[in-house]
């Protein structure tokens, strides 16, 4: 191995060691918080609620994949939730904060500063009364009822870290399906006499009050300027006033103690075992991604950047493909080489195009007949595909041989199908038969391989 060969493959080792690292700083932080956003999504989707993701530029991938984890489930048997994702501009920002209302969820998603669309959106949802997520950066992360930040600079590294954590969302909030009761709307506010609560959540003229583990949502019209923290007299679902600190504290020195006395935990007995359950199974999911990382052969990544690399020097495009996630996977891979400054695009952007082929001569030639038209001799073709066996990936990189691109394919499982081409010029195959996994180390084989190529001169 050459001197630079080895320093290529050094510096993608680091960029390895980089995710491990941010992986695991991020589940040990937030893993509590991740739990109880699980559990609170849990009682939206259960009242009706829908999940409306928004993000701008790269974000905006996640945000489509967002949706289609919810809506089509990977795991048999699980079942489907209602999500949809936005529009990457302004006005499905406009169009968001106007969609999620009340016991609606409404999740934002920025790689790095927050783009002011994502935060119009949130503050859009959150005066109408959705519960709000957000994904983002370290000290950038929009200002949400549940805010999530990664520890690094890298938009990349940031992404990958994200996509774990919202493929965990999704597994874990079914864990709360499977014991009804915990999605029980608690009412705390409901008996005879006034109960002192917690704010741990303003939303517009609501809040969010927690009694002993217990939460409901009550109107605060009549305290003003009510802030998180906050300590309040509640009944009915009606905030009557602000309490200073101490003021509500039972105890035998205290005579007007018996006005508010504290209720039994309105939550389920075992909820707290459910979310500490919860919390666990979130720190194992994120080590399980970082030894699927470990298994990446850099050699072969590197290896393939250099082929790519010539490619794109001689004026070629990076053409990527794929269904259902691994479609905003291409996407991601599309933006982010965008974003480098080499000319990339996505055969799935085109809705019209992939909605009329798919209609007209069958979803299996969706991609083939986009590569036919747009396809030239020296673009790159980078199939995404969990199983290795979609047939209209396949019938894409055929297509993509015949017209002489430089063929790359990204699978998980033993390879399906696209381990028996033997004219495929590089495979990656994660192995792994569990979805979200494999996707997550997918997206990290393709940022390598941009990392290798760099930026366009």
């Amino acid at each position: 191995m050459s001197a630079q060969a080895a320093a290529g493959r050094e510096g993608l080792a680091v960029g390895i060691a980089e995710r491990e690292r941010a992986l695991e700083v991020f589940f040990e932080a937030e893993q509590a918080p991740l739990a109880s956003a699980c559990h609170e999504l849990a009682r939206a989707f259960a009242r009706g609620g829908t999940l409306v993701a928004f993000g701008t530029g790269a974000a905006a991938t996640d945000a489509a994949h967002v949706a289609v984890e919810f809506m089509h489930p990977v795991i048999v048997g699980k079942r489907a939730l209602p999500a949809i994702a936005l529009t990457n501009d302004a006005t499905g920002a406009a169009r968001g904060g106007r969609l999620a209302g009340a016991g609606d969820v409404a999740l934002a998603i920025a790689h790095g500063p927050p783009d002011p669309a994502v935060g119009r959106f949130l503050d859009g949802a959150s005066e109408r009364g959705a519960l709000t997520l957000a994904f983002g950066a370290a000290g950038s992360v929009p200002v949400a009822d549940h805010g999530f930040a990664v520890a690094s600079e890298d938009p990349q590294l940031v992404q990958e870290v994200h996509e774990t954590a919202y493929h965990v969302l999704w597994e874990l909030v079914h864990v709360f399906f499977e014991s009804p009761g915990l999605l029980d709307e608690a009412c705390i506010t409901c008996g005879d006499v006034a109960v002192e609560a917690t704010v741990v959540a303003v939303r517009g003229a609501t809040a969010m009050v927690e009694r002993e583990g217990a939460r409901e949502e009550v109107a605060v019209d009549l305290v003003a300027d009510v802030r998180e923290g906050d300590l309040l007299l509640c009944h009915a679902g009606v905030a009557l006033e602000r309490l200073a600190a101490g003021e509500g504290d039972e105890g035998a020195d205290d005579p007007s103690g018996f006005l508010y006395p504290f209720m039994s935990s309105a939550a389920p007995a075992d909820l707290d075992a459910i979310l500490a359950d919860v919390r666990t199974s979130s720190v194992r999911k994120g080590r399980d991604a970082i030894e699927l990382r470990r298994g990446i052969d850099l050699d072969a990544v590197r290896a393939c950047a250099v082929a790519v690399r010539e490619r794109l020097d001689r004026g070629g495009r990076l053409i990527a493909f794929g269904n259902g996630g691994s479609s905003t996977d291409a996407q991601d891979l599309a933006a982010d080489a965008l974003a480098r400054g080499w000319p990339a695009l996505a055969l799935t952007d085109d809705v019209a195009t992939v909605t009329a082929v798919g209609n007209d001569v069958g979803f299996q030639n969706v991609f083939s007949r986009q590569l036919i038209s747009l396809a030239r001799p020296a673009d790159v073709a980078v199939a995404i595909t969990t199983s290795g066996s979609s047939a209209n990936v396949l019938a894409g990189l055929e297509e993509a041989r015949r017209r002489t691109l430089l063929t790359v394919g990204l699978a998980g499982y033993d390879g399906g199908r696209l381990a028996a081409l033997d004219w495929l010029d590089h495979l990656f195959v994660v192995g792994s038969d569990y979805i979200p996994r494999l996707q997550e180390a997918h997206a990290t084989i393709y940022h390598l391989i941009l990392e290798a190529i760099g930026e366009a001169p």
